[in-house]
């Protein structure tokens, strides 16, 4: 079975170890190759074609995007990724803009990692992006604040409903909806109808036909 490359550019020893050893023991990838600097990867890539460049972000007094750049200019077509801690969507767009196939924060699990680099390489994924799976991590988390009756009336709150019409409505008594009506404000942090109507946008659970 022919297995993809993967080459690193990384100036911390026990990252390159760690993933090293991981890549070892995949049945589909093998270590291509490492560097801790942007003029010896330029000179391993001169000779090699890898068919995953895995690039840090801080390289010393350099940045991985400088060997995207040249990557670029020698026309390598291997699928590059910047790896780092860095929370930035300014370096996430540059990354993206210089041909990279992915931005991938450092938290992410070593097999979901393996799981990017094969849908990239089959054409599946375009771009990987941490920060783009965090935030709709973070807003699916959030919307899981409101139970689904919550949910229910906190809609007819924004269709301008009284508590008593809620009640009728929904076969409840208004001592209940009134709990959830001041249940539902805490857990949005909202103080009034408006609160509630920005909550549902935001996390797009608020429609025409709501």
């Amino acid at each position: 079975m022919n297995k993809y490359t993967i080459y690193i550019c990384d100036d911390h020893i026990l990252f390159l170890e760690s993933m090293q050893a991981f890549i070892s023991t995949q049945q589909l990838f093998i270590c291509g190759g490492n560097s801790e600097s942007i003029e010896q990867a330029k000179i391993d890539l001169a000779t090699h074609q890898p068919d995953i460049i895995l690039i840090d972000y801080h390289l010393r007094m350099e940045n991985g995007l400088d060997l995207l750049r040249y990557i670029r200019e020698i026309n390598q077509h291997s699928h590059c990724f910047i790896l780092t801690m860095r929370r930035d969507v300014g370096i996430r767009n540059m990354a993206k803009k210089l041909g990279a196939k992915g931005y991938i924060l450092k938290t992410i699990g070593a097999n979901e990692m393996i799981d990017v680099f094969k849908k990239s390489l089959s054409g599946e994924l375009e771009f990987y992006d941490s920060l783009e799976r965090e935030h709709i991590q973070i807003l699916n988390d959030e919307k899981q604040v409101l139970t689904n009756r919550e949910l229910e009336i906190a809609k007819m709150v924004c269709r301008q409903m009284s508590t008593e019409e809620i009640a009728k409505e929904l076969g409840l008594s208004i001592l209940t909806v009134s709990t959830h009506r001041r249940n539902l404000l805490n857990k949005i942090e909202g103080k009034n109808p408006i609160d509630v109507m920005n909550y549902l946008k935001k996390f797009g659970l608020l429609t025409d036909e709501s």
